[in-house]
């Protein structure tokens, strides 16, 4: 086979494969993303996201029901939702959730809070039928099904997921209608790995500086006695008179040579 019609072969085997949506090019990757929202809901009824904050900032929506009044399944006090780097938080509070065939569910306050992929959650006053629930610790994906809903919704407490972009996502409360006919989210936050604090630069240390006054010369003293008791010695001054001192002997040694 010619050089040329190699070529051309391979030109139209690659061309075939771009247009047959076969690329070689890297498949885009979106990247995990800090986000927090009060409620949503999906099946027969859907509810957007609400409300959503996604990257950095706040929200919130007072006195809510969804969708509306006449026809809602939820109504909510306050919904709030903050979100900054690595770190996510959403809470409800006063929440009365009423799905077609299915008993209220109540809830004083839920909160879910994640921060640097580690998630909490908080339920307080949760009532079902108007009776109360106890809880105590919640562990993550804790599912209760009081007997007012059995065979027909199961609860999710402190629901996490893993996500395949690294990124962690906790509801405080999940509510599943007859296996995903209808599903309701209260408080739900995603957060990424917070980046690691750079490094703070050792500071420099000063120079040393030299000593203003000079150290003083070492002392010629051996430690010896040369006779100074701190006064004068013998013959060294004049008589009262202002004759010069009669010399006093001292003793000494002289060699003698000869």
């Amino acid at each position: 086979m010619s050089k040329k019609r190699t070529a051309a072969l391979g030109a139209g085997v690659l061309s075939a494969l771009v247009v047959g949506g076969i690329a070689f090019a890297p498949t885009a990757v979106a990247a995990p993303e800090d986000s927090a929202y009060a409620l949503a809901a999906d099946g027969l009824i859907n509810i957007t996201k609400v409300p959503h904050v996604i990257g950095e900032g706040k929200d919130h929506l007072v006195h809510t029901d969804l969708p509306s009044a006449a026809n809602r399944i939820l109504h909510a006090g306050v919904f709030n939702s903050a979100v900054e780097e690595g770190y996510a938080k959403a809470s409800t509070t006063d929440v009365e959730l009423g799905l077609p065939g299915v008993p209220a569910i109540a809830v004083g306050l839920v909160t879910a809070e994640c921060d640097d992929l580690t998630g909490a959650t908080s339920v307080a006053d949760l009532r079902i039928g108007g009776q109360e629930v106890a809880l105590d610790q919640i562990g993550p994906n804790t599912e209760i099904i009081p007997d007012a809903l059995q065979g027909i919704a199961r609860i999710t407490l402190n629901k996490q997921t893993a996500n395949d972009d690294g990124s962690l996502t906790v509801s405080a409360l999940s509510v599943d209608l007859l296996d995903g006919t209808q599903t309701v989210d209260l408080s739900t936050a995603t957060c990424t790995e917070k980046p690691e604090a750079p490094e703070e630069p050792e500071e420099p240390t000063s120079p040393q500086k030299p000593s203003e006054k000079p150290s003083a010369p070492p002392s010629d003293d051996d430690g010896g006695d040369d006779g100074d008791d701190g006064g004068e010695l013998p013959g060294s001054t004049p008589d009262e008179r202002g004759k010069a001192p009669v010399p006093v002997p001292q003793p000494g040694h002289l060699d003698v040579t000869g």
